[in-house]
């Protein structure tokens, strides 16, 4: 019987050492590098990290799931190394040779990120015995102070980057409050001489942004309008996100959990950074955030908080402040309506006044009687057709010669399609999306859609290009990112008017350059470096996911809604990469390890 143990024992290593090697082959298969040693030294990891989870018992659910998650993020790293390098998956499927390289890389990726997956399985397993305790409390004096220092610990970057920071975005938003022409004039079907203002850009954001440089211009410097407007931004945001904290403390996370939550939105330099910036996306985040914790405390409470008028009040609240600040906050509001309604059904009143009011009133008054009495163009039909446009556009410049001349007639009624091949970016839709013409009727548009869906009979394959090349960057963690903004954009001709410019009297050239290099470098740091990836926190919701299913804990999966959503929205993203998309998935991430962390009361 010992012969036989050790034989079994041996057999046991030689299989890890097999695995590791095997790792190390298709870590580094094809990999431009002169260290020799690299293979050597991650096969010696890989065994030991093997080694290490193979003490561990794990049910076959955890196996499964673990291994969906390592082979679906091994794939689309490889995708993503190629379509960031050609912009086609032709690293996958250049060929028979090239295919079965591709298969070895992403299997052998695809064993240290199983076994890493499956260690935090039991990792959070273990946390999350010791760190729940039951319910716990609520101490209003000790959340006001600890959101007060949160804000403390953020003025620094306040005063560095005074008055504070803002993306191209807000500053059109400024110049059409101000009743200056914009390019957004010619992205609407409804345009005219006295029509400045546009809802390209949510116009309540427009009408928030403005408001508030308008208050500084009163006050002799349009720079105190921003600073305002950041300073309770900032106070707005230490209390949200301290909030998230202290409710999960009080719904049974353990006092260390809510302390380390604290310092982690104290210190991570992404958070000050959003707070600072005058960017709808911002407050967009923060709010879908708090959704998220609406939710929760639904499932808590098993829908008895909908009884609870001024809980269905905050509810409405939220749900509309999402839609005035994002034009998908409507689609994302419809899906959690659905949700509600089917879960908790028998509370069916209370959700159709706080979530289906809200949406009556933003689609029907706010967008179809208030915007018009304003005068305010609506957005563009482009928007919603984007990814679509992409598409056409590649299928067109790939297969020139198979678009039949009744086709290029019927696309060039609703896009300008000389310009396509021309226009056509594989990373950014905006440039083919603003060649759509404006007064295209309902029946032309038909006429391309039916087109459009010919093509896709004839070149699926391009298609699906189309959408992993303008979206591969939120899930590739090599996808490089500036990740923050760093100074307030304005248009050129406001300094020549002096009204709306102003500078920042801390702001460098070199203090620009040393921002610069220090997220260069932070990008750089193993481990570090993936909290300022674009393509890590899309993962983490996929993480989440995969560990409710795991727990069959499906309840935490509606306050898990929201960053669902915003990870699905990322697909059909216009801008490839762009870190303002993911903004509510970096807010939710810490609530998401929370949930991971919490037990489920059933």
């Amino acid at each position: 019987m010992a012969g036989m143990g050790r034989k079994l024992s041996l057999r046991k290593t030689w299989n890890m050492i097999f695995l590791a090697i095997f790792s190390a082959i298709g870590l580094t298969c094809g990999a431009d590098m002169d260290a020799r040693c690299l293979p050597f030294f991650l096969a010696v990891l890989t065994f030991f990290l093997i080694k290490e989870v193979r003490k561990k018992e794990f049910q076959s659910r955890s196996r499964v799931l673990a291994a969906i998650f390592a082979v679906c993020f091994s794939g689309m790293q490889l995708l993503g190394k190629s379509y960031h390098l050609y912009d086609s998956w032709v690293m996958l499927l250049g060929g028979k040779f090239v295919f079965l390289r591709a298969i070895l890389i992403i299997l052998g990726s695809s064993v240290p990120v199983y076994y890493l997956i499956l260690l935090a399985f039991y990792s959070l397993d273990r946390i999350s015995v010791k760190e729940n305790g039951g319910p716990g409390f609520f101490s209003g004096k000790y959340y006001v102070t600890a959101a007060l220092l949160i804000f403390l610990c953020w003025l620094p970057y306040f005063i560095l980057f005074f008055p504070g920071t803002s993306g191209n975005d807000t500053a059109s938003q400024i110049a059409q409050f101000f009743g200056q022409s914009t390019w957004t004039r010619e992205l609407s079907a409804v345009r005219g001489k006295d029509i400045y203002l546009s809802n390209h850009f949510p116009f309540f954001t427009t009408v928030l942004a403005g408001a508030f440089v308008q208050i500084g211009v009163w006050l002799g410097n349009a720079a105190a309008g921003v600073a305002l407007y950041v300073l309770l931004q900032m106070i707005f945001m230490a209390f949200a996100l301290a909030g998230v904290w202290f409710y999960l403390r009080w719904a049974g996370l353990s006092e260390r959990c809510l302390k380390a939550g604290l310092l982690i939105t104290a210190f991570f330099p992404l958070y000050p950074m959003y707070a600072i910036c005058m960017l709808k996306d911002t407050a967009f985040g923060v709010f879908c955030l708090m959704m998220s914790v609406i939710l929760m405390e639904i499932v808590r409470s098993k829908g008895a908080c909908l009884k609870k008028k001024w809980f269905c009040a905050g509810l409405a609240l939220v749900s509309l402040l999402i839609m005035l600040f994002r034009s998908q906050g409507l689609y994302m509001m419809l899906a959690v309506l659905a949700v509600i309604l089917v879960v908790y059904r028998r509370y069916w009143i209370p959700a159709i006044a706080s979530l289906l009011l809200p949406i009556l009133f933003f689609q029907f008054i706010w967008l179809g009687v208030l915007l018009p009495m304003w005068k305010v163009a609506p957005g563009g039909r482009q928007e919603m057709l984007g990814i679509l446009f992409q598409q056409t556009a590649r299928c067109v410049k790939q297969y020139p010669e198979d678009v039949k001349p009744e086709e290029k007639e019927a696309i060039n009624r609703v896009l300008d399609y000389e310009k396509l091949e021309d226009k056509y970016n594989p990373r950014l839709a905006d440039p083919v999306k603003y060649t759509f013409r404006q007064d295209c009727t309902s029946q032309e548009l038909t006429g391309y859609l039916n087109v459009w869906f010919r093509m896709l009979l004839r070149h699926p394959g391009t298609y699906i290009e189309a959408v992993l090349n303008n979206c591969y960057g939120f899930f590739y963690l090599e996808q490089p990112s500036g990740m923050v903004y760093r100074d307030f954009k304005q248009k050129s001709h406001w300094k020549e008017e002096g009204v709306l410019s102003f500078e920042a009297p801390f702001l460098s050239e070199k203090v620009l350059q040393a921002v610069q290099m220090a997220v260069d470098i932070l990008q750089r740091i193993p481990i570090v470096n993936l909290l300022f990836s674009v393509g890590m926190y899309g993962w983490i919701v996929v993480y989440f996911v995969l560990d409710m299913i795991r727990k069959k804990n499906y309840a935490y999966l509606i306050p898990g809604l929201m960053p669902v959503l915003s990870t699905g929205i990322l697909l059909i993203c216009p801008a490839n990469g762009n870190f303002r998309y993911i903004m509510p998935l970096i807010y939710a991430a810490p609530f998401l390890g929370g949930l991971c962390i919490m037990r489920s009361e059933g």
